[in-house]
């Protein structure tokens, strides 16, 4: 549009929302984006879904903006199918301004290099492949970008690359004695950052000359100055290897533009910065991509080729950039196809991405299709995708180290708790459980994950409208407890390990992970009570029957007494659900043994109540549950006498599970006694409901 913009004043400015009026009402403005002496910003929702919208206020009518919009035009046209570049869709012009228009992409590479989680190097990697392939995309079509830098590089939820705003209307040379036209133009962000290519820097008293003698205000829009001063590839390499130099060393510019031009001069080397990467490989292309020479860079093409299976794994060519940008291209398929697709093709991709499972640090690659996975994942409709998703979070988490399963896979399982499908919300919770079980170390960032993050998260369950979330709760909820207190073993080790090789007092620490251990102990005392005390019956049963006795173990022997025994006493009251009276018999033994011989005193009503049920079933179970406390050694002998006294008439019994039953606890109190008990005590009870002579009656 010409350096004389810089020094026209505006004579009135208007809020944007007032030029996006103006010129249709399709657009309805949203927020501003940003506004500088040169554009305004906004976000603007149309039909289609979210633009970005940039406005240029005419304060000149004799630009040329006319013949701008054609050549606007004609780019997109040219681009049009390209998978990397975005270029501006629209241009519409009023009297008041000329706008800009394209699709609205959250985040740039900008933002995202700051944004949780943060890029690991096969992102990073991954990226810079796909800025190449952008640029090998526009040039062929003869198009070049003029302002590349990692503001106008956009960076989608599944860190699928697409460059953006290409600036064909911005000036291709500066005068290096003005930086007023350098921040005019370039400098939107007020980073101060430089990634212009050095050869568009030139000298006023050159540049004056070249343009016919004039010694102000130059217009670099004028015709006889473009034919000699058009963008080339070369220029874009330069920005583009600044854009892969801040990538891989997490932000840091190598130019602003005072350094760019000690660097034009040799008073400057960014060799500095480069020493920050630490893969050969990249550093050997950036310092390529930023020669000074721009005869010396070679093309986009060229330098996919030369770092082939080197800074780019073999991969990105022969299966993940084809297999990705299907994605990326029309026809766009919705969110609830993409999880189709990727679970058919998960065997294939696995295969292709040399995934395997006993060397999770070498499956890297397996993150780049992941983030679709998760970006997908958030937008489902359908219960049955949804389900399918969360399998297929799971089937990744069996590649992928702890660390990315924490920070990548975690989360997006998470975003499911709050489904408003049930059946979602029970699957959430077998997921994750079986995903976290799986973790053999936990960074020191991610030590207070389970107390902090996982529980909070899962908190709402246990009161779920519905009965089939809270008894998968219930179901988990032993193996979380005892992943959560494997964690908090991992890092005491890790403590302890690096104390010792400072000789260091490890009391402290001690008592660290003891108020530690409580606090977990106390957080999942709150879900299990709270489970025990569920009006579904089914919800208890899924407790008890699904861990009871790994909780005990958890709590300890005192909290196991006082917590779960004397709620699970209580199920017995309910008269109705024998299916509930008969899985606390089942699952009682566990707890029994786990709090020793004290609870004798407690268990002997309970299967006293037991032995004399309404429902065979119950009574089977009761006897079944004596044998096996006997066997223990749980019961004392006194009690096994009064036991005895019910249970054996029970051998003429007519149901033949009860009979068996009777059987095998007579059996097994045979085993404990001494042969005087067996013949004085035992023999005359069970002779009466014999037939025959027993030879044996310590064997079944």
């Amino acid at each position: 549009m010409g350096n004389q913009l810089t020094g026209i004043a505006p004579s009135q400015i208007l809020p944007v929302e007032q030029y996006l009026t103006d010129v249709s009402s399709e657009y309805e403005f949203e927020c501003s984006l940003g506004s500088t002496r040169f554009f305004k910003v906004a976000r603007a929702k149309t039909k289609e879904g979210l633009v970005v919208v940039k406005v240029f206020v005419i304060h000149d009518p004799s630009l040329p903006l006319k013949d701008h919009r054609i050549f606007m035009e004609d780019i997109h046209t040219r681009l049009h199918g390209t998978s990397n570049c975005l270029p501006f869709q629209k241009a519409v012009q009023s009297e008041k301004a000329a706008l800009l228009i394209r699709q609205y992409v959250k985040d740039s590479l900008y933002d995202r290099i700051s944004t949780r989680p943060f890029l690991i190097n096969i992102e990073k990697r991954w990226l810079a492949f796909q800025l190449l392939c952008a640029l090998n995309q526009c040039h062929k079509m003869k198009v070049y970008h003029g302002d590349i830098k990692s503001e106008n590089v956009m960076v989608t939820g599944w860190t699928w690359l697409l460059l953006s705003d290409f600036a064909s209307f911005k000036p291709v040379y500066l005068p290096e004695d003005n930086p007023s036209d350098f921040s005019y133009f370039f400098d939107t962000s007020r980073r101060r950052t430089c990634y212009v290519a050095p050869e568009r820097f030139v000298e006023g008293g050159w540049k004056t000359a070249e343009v016919g003698g004039q010694t102000a205000n130059l217009d670099i829009t004028d015709s006889s100055d473009v034919k000699k001063g058009e963008l080339t590839p070369a220029m874009d390499i330069f920005s583009a290897g600044c854009v892969i130099t801040e990538l891989f060393t997490e932000g840091t510019p190598p130019f602003d533009l005072s350094q760019l031009l000690a660097y034009i001069n040799g008073e400057y080397s960014p060799w500095k910065v480069l020493e920050k990467i630490d893969d050969a490989s990249i550093r050997d292309l950036i310092r390529h991509m930023i020669k000074k020479e721009p005869n010396h860079r070679l093309s986009a093409e060229e330098y996919m080729i030369q770092q082939r299976g080197k800074a780019f794994p073999e991969y990105f060519f022969s299966f993940l950039k084809l297999y990705l940008q299907r994605f990326a291209t029309a026809p766009i398929l919705p969110p609830d196809d993409r999880i189709i697709r990727l679970k058919k093709d998960f065997s294939k991709i696995t295969k292709n991405l040399c995934v395997k499972e006993d060397h999770c640090e070498e499956n890297v690659g397996l993150v780049l299709v992941l983030s679709l996975l998760e970006s997908s994942s958030r937008k489902l409709h359908f219960f049955n995708t949804k389900i399918m998703a969360l399998q297929l979070l799971l089937d990744f988490s069996k590649y992928l180290t702890t660390d990315i399963i924490l920070d990548r896979i975690v989360p997006y399982m998470l975003h499911f708790a709050n489904d408003h499908f049930p059946r979602v919300r029970a699957e959430l919770v077998r997921v994750i459980t079986q995903c976290l079980k799986t973790i053999k170390s936990v960074p020191r960032s991610d030590a207070n994950i389970f107390p902090e993050y996982i529980f909070p998260s899962l908190s709402n369950l246990t009161q779920d409208p519905s009965a089939m979330v809270r008894a998968a709760y219930a179901e988990n909820i032993a193996q979380l407890a005892e992943t959560g207190l494997k964690v908090l073993e991992m890092m005491q080790r890790s403590d302890l390990e690096e104390k010792e090789e400072e000789e260091t007092d490890s009391t402290t620490f001690q008592a660290s992970y003891d108020m530690e251990l409580l606090s977990l102990q106390e957080t999942i005392q709150q879900k299990v009570v709270t489970l025990l005390s569920d009006p579904d019956n089914m919800v208890k049963q899924a407790l008890m029957e699904n861990g009871i006795t790994r909780l005990c173990v958890f709590f300890g022997r005192q909290k196991a007494n006082d917590v779960l025994l004397s709620h699970m006493i209580t199920f017995l009251n309910d008269k109705t659900d024998w299916k509930l009276r008969g899985s606390f018999f089942d699952n009682i033994v566990g707890v029994a043994a786990y709090v020793g011989w004290q609870s004798s005193p407690v268990l002997k009503p309970l299967l006293e109540q037991g032995l004399n049920d309404t429902e065979e079933f119950v009574v089977y179970r009761t006897l079944r549950t004596l044998q096996s406390l006997t066997e223990l050694g749980l019961l004392p002998k006194t009690m096994l006498h009064e036991f005895l006294q019910e249970v054996v008439p029970f051998l003429a019994h007519s149901g033949i599970w009860i009979r068996q039953g009777a059987v095998g606890f007579i059996s097994a109190v045979a085993k404990t006694f001494n042969i005087a008990d067996i013949h004085c005590k035992l023999l005359p009870l069970v002779q009466v409901f014999l037939n025959k002579s027993v030879l044996q009656i310590n064997k079944e």
